[in-house]
């Protein structure tokens, strides 16, 4: 059983213009003593463009479209360099867009920035990030299994290495950057969720980074990973995080009002269809609807969006989010460190449901932070 006190708590990167919100904004989450800043990878967003209009998301008036990011090395590195002590996390990218001998030298790159403070948040990829753009999303499970091993030969060796894979053919390949500290490359924390990527992130991870899981199933889901470890016989530090979407208030009435607003019901979209069985409904993109493998928003026009939105059930809501004031929310916590989490990314989402509550939920964050670190 974890003690919430020995609990790292990370917030989301800056990752939206203007540049000098986001240099502040680094510069805020590190002075608070947040633990790490996680990074989305994405050209993509999440939400149809056709609904990202002022009657669905006062976001509209300050953002011109929903598939807004920065690029997500530059957006660490810069971030890295005007901080001292939180980590960065990329949550998560994927080799289908960078080549595995890419990724392994930007974060060997990053590593260097941030003096160590850099983590690899890798998964199988997102179909909207990687089809659109003329990229094969097939084979994505046996890509990042190819891809982790191409990463270790590059940190364990600076000598040149040839790999005969299915998905890539390396021959007389060399690396030779280090890192910063010889013989400590930065961590692997592996986006898992399925029994065979539960079993990759036992062979090639240092650390465990899901999202969207109730603390039951983060459990046994975590329960699997060691036993994977076990049989393989890795031994050394592992982290078990989770990244969470909150909404965040005082009073219990705002989180409900917040919680039911159209961009929230949106976002619960996300929910997989399997999770919605469980709660006893189809989703209404199809029995078999999976976010990562299935949604491409920029092909859902506005009719067929707004009408899965309005049949988004109360139960997913309180499924998909995190919701309430410092105290019901350090009880969550508490829950999952109980389970095994060590790490939790919180994704205070309150000012994207409602503008006016931005600073009062981080008032909700800071709390929670300061009782974790007691």
């Amino acid at each position: 059983m974890g003690d919430i006190h020995d609990l790292e708590i990370g917030a989301p990167g800056p990752f939206l213009p203007p540049w000098e919100n986001a240099l502040k904004n680094a510069k805020t989450i590190d002075s608070l003593g947040y633990d790490s800043m996680a990074f989305p990878d994405h050209f993509a967003g999440f939400i149809p463009e056709s609904i990202w209009t002022s009657d669905v998301t006062p976001l509209a008036f300050l953002q011109q479209s929903p598939h807004t990011y920065y690029e997500l090395a530059t957006i660490m590195g810069a971030c890295a360099a005007v901080t001292e002590r939180v980590k960065l996390v990329s949550s998560v990218t994927e080799p289908i867009r960078r080549h595995p001998a890419l990724i392994a030298q930007t974060f060997l790159t990053l590593d260097h920035i941030s003096g160590g403070r850099a983590i690899l948040g890798i998964g199988a990829g997102e179909i909207e990030n990687t089809e659109p753009y003329g990229l094969t999303y097939s084979g994505q499970f046996g890509r990042l299994r190819e891809a982790l091993r191409i990463i270790r030969m590059i940190w364990d060796t600076h000598a040149p290495f040839d790999f005969e894979g299915k998905y890539w053919k390396l021959k007389d390949a060399v690396i030779s950057l280090r890192p910063s500290v010889e013989g400590r490359p930065p961590p692997i924390w592996i986006a898992a969720h399925g029994p065979k990527m539960l079993e990759l992130a036992a062979e090639y991870g240092d650390g465990w980074l899901p999202t969207i899981l109730q603390p039951k199933d983060y459990g046994e889901r975590l329960r699997t990973i060691q036993a994977h470890r076990k049989k393989k016989d890795r031994t050394g530090v592992f982290t078990p995080a989770l990244w969470n979407w909150c909404i965040l208030d005082n009073e219990p009435s705002e989180c409900e009002r917040m919680l039911n607003t159209p961009l929230a019901k949106a976002f619960a979209l996300l929910l997989p269809a399997s999770e919605w069985k469980k709660l006893g409904y189809d989703h209404p993109f199809g029995k078999e609807f999976h976010s990562l493998t299935d949604y491409i928003p920029m092909r859902y026009n506005r009719e067929t969006t707004l009408k899965a939105m309005d049949a988004v059930p109360q139960s997913v809501l309180e499924n998909f989010y995190m919701t309430g004031d410092a105290e019901s929310m350090i009880k969550r916590l508490e829950d999952y460190a109980a389970q095994g989490l060590k790490h939790m990314i919180l994704w205070n989402a309150s000012g994207m449901f409602d503008l006016s509550k931005t600073k009062s939920s981080y008032g909700v964050m800071k709390e929670i932070l300061s009782y974790v670190k007691g």
